[in-house]
């Protein structure tokens, strides 16, 4: 072959060659692109369903917190609050679990949106402050001490106070209004006492009337519009007269008598109290056996309403969970005994014993013989008795609450009745439409009832916890 011929050959193949090259190219960055496309799109369609799943995943978690938000609206609202329901959003279900523990409720939220499953639980529990500024606090219906009964702490009346036979208040004794503080002169007041009228007293401290100081030995100063047959260690202060009166300071005729004290309202109102019912209520409600008494063994109690009188007696304990609330009378006997469980802590609780049909004869508390009622074991902690007997208030004579022997207890409360302690009762505060005490019964105020975290004034419910779980 000549070199022409080859030349021509070699120009004919080279184009082929070429092209034939060309096309592996193409075909090399066609398929290249393709497959970075596929990953692209399986990326692609993976970030989808993550965004999806967390998308479905946050309508689960907050359909979860709507259960929860319900649950936690109905509670503090009083309204009727089932151990399990469910509410829908979202074209899906949550379904809220309310389980009852000690002072409150465990709420637990379930949902599920296209098998995406997300649960909350909160913890709830009743508290509020309620603060007993006074050992003894009573309403119009006044005090009485007699025998060598005692108050340890300071009193405020709305009505009068008297005391005879070696009768004692420890500190401040305070009568409101037109009321007054009188005795025997047995009768005792270790700290100051103010009233519309002071008769025949022996105050360690200062005193002071509206109107009248007479046959009284004042420990410090005289504060009145008269004075009369009375001993007063330092200054006597009056507007009108002094007569038959021993000075040991200075007097000063002409003096502007001190004002008549306000009545002042209780730290528990009725609401308060209506509202511990229906929590009461919302736990559950005995209705049979009735009447319901409990004479054996270790009981778990609260939240409940009973629907009849309830009796403790023998050696039974109860171990209170809850609000409780009688629908009758509560009477506890022998060695039996009410104690708050030890979940409560610090805090406190009630049981109110209240027939709203029939509150002049029966919503009555009696405790008698060696029945103990105690808090949880933590300072601060008590049991509030509350009774809604309203005889004394109306003018009858049944007591609300009467404790007799050695009882040992926390807090009695009866806003519209009559209190009547007797013997070695020890309680801690009292208060009272009207108030006896006999026979050496004391009550012994604690400084921490000045700031007491009951089961709510306003009814709410705090939250003490709430989180996601598995």
């Amino acid at each position: 072959m000549d070199q022409q011929s080859f030349a021509q050959n070699i120009d004919l193949r080279r184009p082929k060659e070429a092209g034939q090259a060309f096309l592996v190219v193409i075909l090399f960055v066609l398929f290249s692109m393709l497959a970075l496309i596929g990953i692209i799109s399986t990326f692609a369609y993976r970030g989808l369903k993550i965004s999806e799943i967390d998308f479905r995943s946050k309508r689960s978690y907050f359909l979860a917190e709507a259960g929860i938000e319900d649950a936690l609206y109905r509670a503090k609202r009083g309204k009727f609050l089932p151990a399990s329901y469910a509410i829908s959003f979202y074209g899906a279900n949550t379904t809220i679990t309310v389980t009852n523990i000690a002072g409150g409720k465990e709420i637990e939220s379930a949902s599920n949106i296209n098998d995406i499953h997300r649960i909350i639980k909160s913890t709830i529990k009743q508290g509020t402050g309620v603060g007993f500024s006074y050992a003894v606090q009573v309403g119009r219906g006044g005090i009485n001490l007699e025998n060598s009964s005692k108050i340890v702490g300071s009193v405020y009346s709305n009505g009068d106070i008297s005391g005879r036979n070696t009768a004692e208040i420890t500190e401040d004794a305070y009568a409101a209004s037109d009321s007054s503080i009188t005795g025997d002169n047995s009768f005792s007041v270790r700290g100051n006492a103010r009233a519309h009228l002071i008769d025949n007293m022996t105050i360690s401290k200062s005193a002071s009337s509206t109107t009248l100081i007479s046959d009284s030995t004042i420990g410090v100063n005289a504060y009145a519009d008269s004075i009369s047959s009375s001993s007063i260690t330092k200054d006597a202060h009056y507007l009108t007269s002094i007569a038959g009166t021993t000075v040991g300071g200075s007097t000063y005729p002409g003096s502007t008598p001190p004002a008549d004290l306000p009545e002042i309202d209780f730290p528990i109102t009725d609401a308060q109290v209506t509202n511990w019912e229906n929590v009461a209520a919302a736990g559950g409600v005995h209705s049979s056996p009735c009447p319901y008494v409990i004479d054996d063994g270790t009981v778990n109690l609260g939240p409940i309403k009973i629907n009849c009188d309830l009796t403790i007696t023998n050696d039974a304990i109860i171990n209170v969970r809850g609000t409780i609330w009688v629908n009758g009378n509560f009477t506890m006997r022998n060695t039996s005994q009410l104690k708050l469980d030890p979940s409560y802590g610090p805090n406190s609780e009630v049981l109110v014993a209240d027939n709203i049909s029939n509150r002049s004869a029966s919503g009555k508390i009696l405790l008698e013989d060696t029945v103990q009622v105690s808090g949880s074991g933590y300072s601060g902690s008590y049991v509030a008795l509350i009774s809604g007997n309203n005889s004394a208030e109306m003018g009858g004579a049944e007591v609300a609450i009467r404790p007799k022997n050695s009882v040992d207890a926390s807090i009695y409360y009866a806003r519209h009745g009559l209190i009547e302690l007797e013997n070695s009762v020890a309680l801690k505060e009292v208060t009272a439409y009207q108030l006896n005490l006999k026979n050496t019964a004391t009550v012994t105020y604690e400084s921490g009832l000045a700031s007491t975290q009951f089961s709510g004034p306003t009814g709410g419910f705090d939250i003490t916890g709430w989180l996601e779980v598995p």
